[in-house]
């Protein structure tokens, strides 16, 4: 099963999400592999490690999964790492027309040879390798910080989303919007909850992940909420994503 995690607006805490379900999935037995498509390649720095052109590699240079697949140092946990050079990945397949089905064809081998998950972090851009991601997506994971502007991103990955499934035969479905950065003594994050309530629908909106030094403590040091505090209120706001994901994956 692929899950992508995605929204068209930077600093939503997308990368912070998908570290930490695919590292959360792993803990529970689950083999999963995560994949960076965003260029800035966070994804290795939360875990740790350095930041290759896997992705690069992977989509222009002709090598296999196998070829720019790393281990974590985490049991049942992959990365294929990006970097800056995932931009000039997108460029080169823009200019080369490439199929909308890239990213499943890619993963396909894998998932086939007992692959259990893999999740995508993407980069907050339309088109491009994050419209290949969202296609390839069996399940779909919308992060939004709960300020005035929550309900941008959010909105245009929803159209992108309902366009796949009307032109290009998407058949996924949106687990749900996870509102970040939380604070439940501010009036604007209490009213932009209520709001993304009212706009989506309460039962699309998952429990609320809070503001947290924690979190940014982790991305510094290399490490996942499990790994640094795994008692703290951010571990257990995030064991619930993970469960819910758990919940519905095969």
């Amino acid at each position: 099963m692929i899950i992508v995690v995605a929204n068209q607006k930077g600093g939503v805490g997308k990368t912070t999400t998908a570290v930490t379900l695919a590292h959360g999935l792993a803990i529970q037995g689950r083999d999963t592999l995560l994949l960076d498509l965003d260029p800035q390649g966070q994804c290795a720095s939360a875990l740790g490690l350095v930041q290759e052109p896997g992705v690069f590699n992977l989509l222009v240079g002709g090598q296999t999964l196998a070829d720019v697949t790393r281990t974590t140092g985490r049991p049942r946990l992959a990365l294929i790492p990006g970097n800056k050079r995932t931009a000039t990945a997108q460029v080169v397949l823009n200019a080369e027309g490439f199929e909308l089905d890239t990213i499943r064809q890619v993963l396909r081998p894998a998932l086939r040879g007992g692959l259990e998950l893999v999740i995508i972090d993407t980069a907050p851009s339309v088109g491009g390798l994050q419209e290949a991601a969202l296609f390839a997506a069996d399940l779909v994971i919308i992060p939004t910080a709960v300020d005035y502007l929550a309900t941008e991103g959010v909105v245009k990955v929803m159209q992108t989303l309902d366009t796949l499934a009307a032109r290009q035969g998407w058949q996924g479905s949106v687990l749900g919007i996870l509102p970040t950065f939380y604070d439940n003594v501010t009036r604007e994050s209490q009213q932009t909850l209520e709001d993304l309530k009212r706009t989506f629908g309460a039962e699309l909106i998952l429990p609320p992940v809070h503001r947290a030094t924690v979190l940014r403590e982790c991305g510094a040091e290399g490490k996942t909420i499990w790994e640094k505090a795994a008692d703290s209120r951010s571990a257990k706001e995030y064991a619930d994503l993970v469960w819910r994901v758990a919940d519905v994956t095969p």
